[in-house]
């Protein structure tokens, strides 16, 4: 039978919407950490005061103590980000949909990843302390809970509930305030911290619950589930997750969002999409903050 030429002009139906692929919506640590606001320049300062701590007085009419107040100082650099991108005109008007409806979502998705990513680096980063922010200040061994804690053997472990309990305990042997207290890690770490705890255990229950969203909190912490890209791995596949306290992190920014939309006549016309930001992140204090080691090469056994 020789095929219809009736096929030829069969309507094609085209979608009259774009629906945005798979992304992150918006800044996850934004609202987690200090935010300032009234900066300018390529750097600012963020002044802090440290802990005080009394004696007994051990004579009548003793000399008055002369203490130093226990002031420092962290600078924070400023760098800008920015995209653009172009939609031509000569295709816009042959298109039934329109990409310009949608940008919204998109400026919104890529300022708040590149927020997180800034916020992010910055906790295990250098910190630069000091009058004019000159002193270099790597992240302390010490506050680090090392991929192998509490495994059976020396092998390495992913993210478990015995190494969060580390963590709150070390914030908690700091004086760390209870409240405002954030975990940061990835997929793979959810995944493991659901897969590593007994079914029967109410530790499971809480995680599960966590996970769920019935509940917002577990051993203290607020979660924040980043996206693959973000949370930082070493050549083991070892990825860095945080604990921390709100304001052991600032993050300032010197104008929310500069954003134009614009014909480019070098360009045929063609209008651009043009968006920026400048911003910049630093520990304001090694004590609010924890390092938690996970394998993600770890199997997670899901009975």
């Amino acid at each position: 039978m020789t095929e219809s030429t009736q096929y030829d002009v069969r309507a094609q139906s085209y979608s009259q919407v774009i629906l945005p692929l798979a992304r992150q919506e918006k800044s996850m640590l934004y609202n987690r950490v200090f935010v300032k606001t009234d900066i300018t320049g390529k750097s600012f300062y963020q002044d802090q005061i440290g802990n005080w701590e009394m004696s007994a007085k051990v004579s009548v009419n003793a000399d008055t103590p002369e203490n130093d107040p226990n002031l420092s100082r962290t600078r924070i650099d400023i760098k800008t980000y920015n995209d653009a991108r172009l939609m031509d005109r000569s295709l816009k008007i042959q298109e039934l949909s329109d990409p310009m409806s949608v940008s919204s979502v998109c400026i919104q998705s890529s300022v708040g990843i590149q927020i997180d990513k800034i916020i992010y680096v910055a906790l295990g980063g250098i910190a630069y302390r000091g009058e004019a922010g000159e002193t270099a200040v790597s992240f302390p061994d010490t506050q680090t809970i090392a991929a192998n804690f509490d495994g059976a053997s020396s092998a390495n472990t992913g993210l478990t509930v015995a190494k969060l309990r580390r963590a709150a305990k070390m914030l908690d042997a700091k004086g760390v305030p209870a409240s405002d207290r954030t975990f940061v890690g990835g997929a793979t770490q959810k995944e493991q911290l659901l897969g590593t705890t007994a079914a029967t255990s109410a530790d499971y229950n809480n995680v599960r619950a966590l996970v769920s969203g019935d509940i917002n909190t577990f051993l203290g912490f607020n979660f924040v589930w980043l996206p693959d890209g973000i949370i930082a791995k070493d050549s083991s596949s070892v990825a860095s997750c945080y604990a921390f306290h709100k304001t052991g992190v600032c993050f300032g920014m010197l104008e929310e969002l500069f954003l134009r939309i614009d014909e480019r006549k070098d360009k045929s016309y063609s209008k651009q999409v043009y968006y920026e930001i400048s911003g910049g992140a630093g520990r304001l204090e090694e004590a609010k903050v924890v390092k938690v080691l996970a394998d993600e090469t770890v199997v997670v056994n899901n009975n």
